[in-house]
């Protein structure tokens, strides 16, 4: 028997074959959160101080994202950091429908009177989480900041595409959307837990970093509301997934820690950090998908992780 909650994400999907009824869903889609210039902030320094332990800088730094959603803001807040470049990369074009001029000038606000990060009462469901939420001043390059924001609010007024400091790529599906070894770092925050090609995905980041660059990713393995259990997104089975799913662009992939560590090996990243959030409460193997009841236990408890990745360095070698 199909419990009720299954039943109604199932016909929810389905609703999506509808094509008036798609057309409405896609008009008032969104993702959720990245509209607050408060979370792009807290998210932006989030990602900032766990680097700094591995030795990225920001400052000059060209960097890239995944999915940045309902708007750039976290972009708009790392060029504010010092950051000479910012790339978003997105499927759908939610941030065609934000306000980017206002997320920077509240942004620049929270620079501006250094507000200090904020936290997780105020985020509970954000991360990483970190040690301290006082603003890192020393990890933000200040220098000319009024000429350098001027600069970004020429390019949002005459477009995101028509300069050096920041780009937007939608959709994206391949891997020539950035030159290859031209970044330093690329990020995303709860993005790699929808991609369908997760291994194409690995492979285009590892090509857009140059030599010693990050991968800095938060991956939500919940459920998404698909479930009052977190991981009972993983009691459907694939048929009824991919019901579940409808028309949507995208959705969980269902994938687990390990097949992002594995792709993250194969392709060559180096691992530096795994920061995982266990979650022991939620259905128990047997009321799982048959695919999912044998999962590793560190997979089966893992509701989020936080990664850090780098690209090798050419060896250089005596001859």
């Amino acid at each position: 028997m199909v419990q009720a909650w299954k039943a109604h994400h199932i016909l929810t999907g389905m609703l999506t074959f509808v094509p008036i009824l798609n057309a409405w869903r896609q008009r008032h889609a969104s993702t959720g959160g990245s509209d607050s210039a408060r979370y792009c902030y807290s998210v932006w320094f989030r990602h900032l101080m766990m680097l700094d332990r591995w030795g990225f800088k920001i400052s000059g730094a060209q960097i890239g994202e995944l999915g940045p959603g309902d708007s750039l803001g976290i972009g708009l807040a790392a060029l504010l950091s010092g950051a000479t470049r910012y790339v978003g990369l997105d499927i759908v074009a939610y941030s065609a429908k934000t306000d980017l001029e206002k997320m920077f000038d509240e942004l620049l606000l929270l620079y501006s009177r250094k507000e200090r990060v904020p936290d997780d009462a105020e985020f509970p469901r954000v991360g990483p989480r970190i040690d301290s939420y006082e603003l890192p001043s020393h990890l933000i390059d200040w220098t000319n900041l009024p000429v350098k924001a001027e600069e970004i609010r020429s390019q949002i007024r005459i477009g995101m595409n028509s300069g050096s400091l920041l780009g937007y790529r939608v959709p994206w599906i391949s891997l020539p959307q950035i030159d290859e070894a031209s970044l330093d770092l690329i990020f995303s925050q709860a993005v790699l837990e929808h991609v369908d090609n997760l291994e194409e995905t690995y492979r285009a980041m590892f090509a857009w970093l140059k030599p010693g660059g990050y991968a800095s990713h938060v991956i939500d393995f919940r459920a998404h509301g698909r479930s009052p259990f977190w991981n009972g997104h993983l009691a459907y089975s694939d048929w009824q997934w991919k019901l579940v799913r409808g028309k949507r662009e995208f959705l969980l992939n269902r994938e687990p820690l390990s097949t992002h560590l594995i792709l993250a090996k194969k392709v060559g990243f180096e691992l530096l950090l795994t920061k995982r959030e266990q979650a022991p409460h939620g259905l128990e193997a047997p009321a799982l998908a048959p695919r999912f009841r044998k999962m590793d236990a560190t997979d089966a408890l893992t509701s989020g992780v936080f990664l850090v990745l780098q690209k090798p360095k050419p060896v250089h070698t005596l001859g």
